[in-house]
């Protein structure tokens, strides 16, 4: 979707149609969007009492997509009308404008019609040969759905809330020596020596007891049940097992799987659907009367016996009828673990399932000797991760007190491992947690390493920044700086403004509803 936006964007015509359609999100006639009806199913949202209605909301959704499709095309239009966040996007759009105009209209923030005459002259999708063309900005603005009037008010609205932006734009203002000191910042260079203390080397010295063993399998004996498990045979009756019958020459399809899914789609006309429906009380009764299982209950009504297989308690089937949850239940219900034929499930596509016991197995804690491998294993684990961070946390300590990184290496029982000239954006092998540790911390003061240590996914690593190179301010292109200082006060002043319109929500009364929101959307 972005890509389809960057290329389009690369056109002097895409970047004058670019700017229509970002005015005509602005503002499209914000006052249109109130509703003043009591009908709390037409409102989809409410800002401090005043609604958007959801036929206002609808024809803000039907703009947006016949703009994107007229400027995109209908294909990239429809992908963005399937997204789920479509339409919160649209309206949250509409709430923020309707909260922006509101904060204008309190500050008595106006656009004379001098100003606005002047803004439209100086767009450039409207000027032929550097001046303004009455008659092409007419023929664009057709050609987008819009009328003069339309787009004068739209801009005018725009304006008015382009005053708001004034505050954070000051507040985002970036100075040159800022500018320098983010490229100076990039532009270093680290030497940086590292050792690695992993956990595996103290695997052999953190081997449990038995009674370490006995005492957390005691103390976690919940982790080591097994579930109770199942076998059923089951039947399902639907309309389909009447189709037959009611006439159609189509018969039903039944799978002999254990696991099938249910009867495959055949056509069902209304016969077979009321002839269902009247066994559907003669089915339960047979079910309830029934002492063979459910051989009676198949035979009366021509179905199979399936079997299911083995069903874990709490883990539905990807298919089958044991994919809903339900159904799952039923197999472990009293009744059928007691030998009885069950009670008679509806499922979700309207047939009925029922189950008789084949065999049950109940659950159980398994043995201490069955798990006593895998309780050694993870306190081992456990154990040699804090000997190890213990180690590293020692090997550091002293080292920093002797202001050597070589007391790291632990008299050589550590290889120390040297990365030279490495930069943020090259890191050279150091993993991405280690890069940033080093470059966050001090630079080195009086030859003194700077050494810190970080968790790594084998153990801990303990690294010393030996060296910082940073360029002269002297070298930095001055239109770099400028380029540096209008990207930080781009990126200031959208956050503040973003923070001024989170601001004014949290202080209004905003109200979605959502129930509509989805309907309407969809």
């Amino acid at each position: 979707m972005m890509e389809t936006f960057r290329n389009f964007g690369r056109s002097w015509v895409a970047k004058s149609l670019m700017i229509l359609i970002a005015l005509s999100f602005v503002l499209w006639g914000v006052s249109g969007y109130l509703f003043s009806g009591n009908s709390a199913s037409s409102v989809v949202a409410t800002v401090d009492g005043q609604k958007i209605s959801d036929a206002a909301f609808q024809k803000r959704m039907k703009d947006a997509l016949a703009r994107y499709s007229h400027i995109f095309g209908a294909t990239t239009a429809a992908k963005m009308a399937v997204d789920r966040g479509f339409g919160l996007e649209v309206l949250n759009g509409l709430i923020d404008n309707m909260l922006l105009g509101m904060e204008a209209g309190r500050l008595g923030l106006q656009v004379p019609d001098a100003a606005l005459a002047k803004k439209i002259e100086s767009i450039p999708a409207f000027q032929e040969k550097g001046a303004f063309s009455k008659s092409l900005y007419q023929k664009l603005l057709a050609a987008n759905g819009m009328t003069p009037a339309q787009f004068e008010d739209m801009l005018r609205e725009s304006l008015r809330l382009e005053q708001l932006q004034v505050v954070p734009q000051v507040i985002a203002t970036a100075s040159k020596g800022e500018a320098t000191r983010i490229w100076a910042w990039s532009q270093e260079y680290r030497d940086v020596s590292t050792v690695d203390i992993r956990d595996s080397d103290f695997a052999a010295a953190a081997g449990p007891t038995a009674a370490e063993v006995a005492d957390y399998y005691h103390a976690h004996m919940d982790q080591f049940r097994l579930p109770a498990q199942v076998q059923v045979q089951y039947v399902v009756l639907g309309p389909k097992d009447f189709v037959a019958k009611s006439g159609t020459p189509t018969s039903p399809a039944v799978s002999s799987s254990p696991v099938a899914a249910p009867h495959l789609a055949v056509a069902v006309n209304s016969s077979a659907e009321n002839a269902f429906q009247a066994q559907v009380e003669n089915f339960k009764d047979r079910l309830f009367s029934s002492t063979d299982g459910l051989n009676a209950v198949a035979k009366a009504y021509g179905l199979t016996v399936q079997e299911s297989g083995v069903l874990t308690a709490g883990k539905v089937l990807a298919q089958g009828p044991f994919s809903d949850a339900k159904a799952l239940d039923l197999a472990f219900s009293k009744a059928v673990l007691a030998g009885k034929n069950s009670t008679a499930l509806t499922l979700a596509n309207g047939d009925l399932l029922a189950v008789h016991l084949l065999h049950y197995t109940p659950g159980s804690v398994q043995p201490q000797s069955a798990v006593a491998g895998a309780i050694t294993a993870k306190l081992t684990t456990e154990k040699a991760e804090q000997l190890a961070q213990k180690k590293a946390q020692a090997l550091l300590t002293a080292a920093r007190q002797a202001k050597d990184m070589n007391v790291l290496t632990d008299h050589g029982a550590y290889p120390l491992h040297a990365y030279r000239d490495v930069t943020r954006r090259n890191a050279l092998g150091l993993d991405n947690a280690v890069l940033e540790a080093a470059f966050s911390a001090p630079s080195p003061v009086g030859g003194v390493p700077s050494m810190d240590m970080v968790k790594t996914s084998s153990g801990y690593r303990i690294f010393a920044v030996t060296r910082v190179t940073a360029p002269a301010a002297a070298a930095i292109n001055p239109k770099v700086t400028a380029q540096i200082r209008a990207s930080l006060e781009e990126q200031r002043g959208r956050l503040l403004s973003t923070a001024y319109l989170k601001d004014l929500r949290e202080h209004a009364k905003v109200k979605i509803n959502n129930a509509q929101l989805a309907q309407i959307a969809h």
